[in-house]
């Protein structure tokens, strides 16, 4: 016989709406809901009544035909839906499960609706945020499938280039080069697409002023570790441009050059010692300096990336241009395109030196999240499969001896199942926060898809250095899962392979790793397991397998 009192945790603990149905005869009947859906409804009702007296007539002929599948198939049947009980349009996932006596039969029905209202409003204000950052971002940005396609462009390009974005986005990359007058051998398409970062200064042609200067990167687009597209970002560095070359070409008549510098850059003057002799008003506004105050310091104060390699270059006379991080008086971090350039006297010594820099800290902020996107898993925001790889070819160059641990939770679809997907990724979340509490500083956790996760353990000597941790990792995955208001357990399989024993590649490697996963799965789940060639009987520890309560 079905007791009540082995739901009272449903009825009386969660938010969500839930109710018992009863089923005879092929028709339902309330048995009861708990508080959420008793003041949805606005019906108490009495023990007893057929469902189609408590739901409207209209939801109840619409949702009958679910209610009768999960009885027949005897398996949980979930649909999505507007809300049954009111006229307001917020939509619900329903979850029907089939409930059976001692013969198998199906003779109640747990209902448990969830609304998924706020899920959907919290991914469309993302997606807002995102349309927002690119549309309103003051530098010019393009979206590129790998067939060369420009498939979207911002506000900015129009600006940029004097050309409407519709007549942008119609085109090729090909037809935008020609468009713009750029040289196809200054941004070739197969480096565009299969550099993972490439970044140039060029010149282009705007339709109505004529040439400009454009500081160009591309940063992939990167969905679910599948190559999809290239973001082409570019910087009008023009003005920056065009007083770099009238500096060079008028050394001795610095002071004429003075004002159109100081009204288009960040603008300073060192000694040839590296003291601070002169700082324009922009150099004061972006750092927050009086004047007074940097008269005779040292620049290292302001450069973050103070380089001896820099120094070296610029000693012998030559210009030197980058990127380079500096910091404000307020500790607050500024990116800038830089160009150094050291003035001599008539002996041709270097007396000093006229730094001029552009603020790009806006387009790098742009560039570090579309990088981080890329390489990135945006559910756990561990590492993904490319860094992975990235890393393990690293460590393969540096003749580091390493080892990669293969694993995922064997009945991870039977908590979606229970407990629904909102459950099954704060589950994942969580996962990868224990697997990354378990490791060293020196190892990473990286996130393959789905529930396969994958860690690099770093500087390995011994094969037993793998297996401590993997049995470290093991227990703590035992242990009692707490997401919101379901408690459960659920177990897991680690495979793991030993660079270089068990292969010379990344492909190698993480493939012995998986077989060794797969090997413990085999051997009945629950497992840490190592890799043997040409296993027959699993290497592998036993552990008594738990499953979801």
């Amino acid at each position: 016989m079905l007791k009540d009192h082995m739901f009272e945790f449903y009825f009386d603990q969660m938010n969500e709406l839930v109710f018992l149905a009863e089923v005879k005869n092929q028709h339902l009947y309330y048995k009861k809901m708990n508080k959420a859906a008793a003041k949805l409804v606005r019906c108490q009702g009495e023990a007893g009544m057929r469902l189609e007296s408590v739901l409207p007539e209209r939801a109840y002929y619409s949702l009958y035909p679910y209610y009768m599948k999960a009885m027949e198939t005897k398996k949980p049947v979930t649909y999505n839906d507007i809300n049954t009980f009111s006229d307001e349009a917020e939509a619900f996932e329903t979850t029907l499960t089939p409930i059976f006596d001692d013969a198998d039969n199906s003779t109640h029905l747990l209902v448990m609706s969830k609304n998924i209202q706020k899920l959907k409003k919290d991914l469309a204000q993302s997606m807002e945020q995102y349309k927002s950052l690119f549309m309103n971002h003051e530098n010019a940005i393009c979206m590129m499938d790998l067939s060369g396609k420009i498939v979207q462009a911002n506000p900015a390009c129009e600006q940029m280039f004097g050309y409407d974005t519709q007549d942008i986005i119609n085109s090729s990359y090909r037809q935008l080069l020609e468009e713009l007058k750029i040289d196809a051998s200054a941004l070739p398409l197969h480096h565009i697409i299969y550099d993972q970062s490439y970044s140039k200064e060029i010149q282009a042609w705007h339709k109505e002023k004529g040439m400009i200067y454009l500081y160009v990167t591309n940063v992939p687009i990167i969905v679910e570790n599948e190559w999809m597209g290239i973001y082409l970002i570019a910087q009008d560095v023009t003005k920056e441009k065009t007083a770099e070359i009238k500096l060079e070409n008028t050394v001795k008549d610095l002071a004429n050059m003075k004002y159109a510098l100081d009204e288009s850059a960040i603008v300073s003057v060192l000694d040839s010692y590296g003291t601070i002799r002169y700082v324009n008003d922009m150099f004061c506004t972006i750092f927050g300096y009086e004047k007074e105050e940097l008269i005779g310091q040292s620049y290292k104060l302001f450069d973050v990336s103070y380089d001896l390699r820099v120094l070296e270059s610029i000693g012998q006379g030559k210009v030197w241009r980058g990127q380079v991080k500096s910091i404000t008086k307020e500790g607050v971090i500024v990116w800038s395109h830089k160009t150094i350039v050291p003035l001599t006297d008539i002996h041709h010594r270097i007396s000093s030196y006229v730094l001029i820099q552009t603020d790009i800290t806006a387009q790098k902020k742009l560039e570090n999240q579309l990088k981080f996107k890329a390489f990135h898993d945006s559910l756990t925001g561990v590492p993904n499969r490319m860094m992975l790889q990235k890393q393990v070819q690293s460590a393969i160059e540096q003749k580091d001896r390493f080892g990669l641990l293969f694993l995922d939770c064997d009945n991870f679809k039977e908590v979606n199942d229970q407990f629904g997907h909102d459950i099954g990724d704060a589950f994942l979340i969580q996962y990868a926060h224990r697997l990354t509490s378990c490791i060293r500083t020196c190892d990473e956790v990286y996130r393959l898809g789905g529930d396969e996760f994958v860690i690099l353990l770093r500087h390995i000597e011994r094969r037993e250095e793998i297996q401590q941790i993997m049995e470290r990792i093991h227990r703590e995955l035992q242990k009692e899962w707490s997401i919101e208001s379901c408690i459960f357990t659920a177990t897991s399989t680690i495979g793991a392979a030993y660079y270089p024993e068990n292969g010379e590649s990344f492909q190698e490697l993480l493939k012995q790793a998986d077989q060794a996963l797969y090997e413990g799965k085999r051997q009945g789940k629950n497992n840490v397991n190592f890799y043997k060639k040409n296993q027959s009987v699993a290497d592998s520890i036993d552990i008594d397998q738990e499953s979801i309560v």
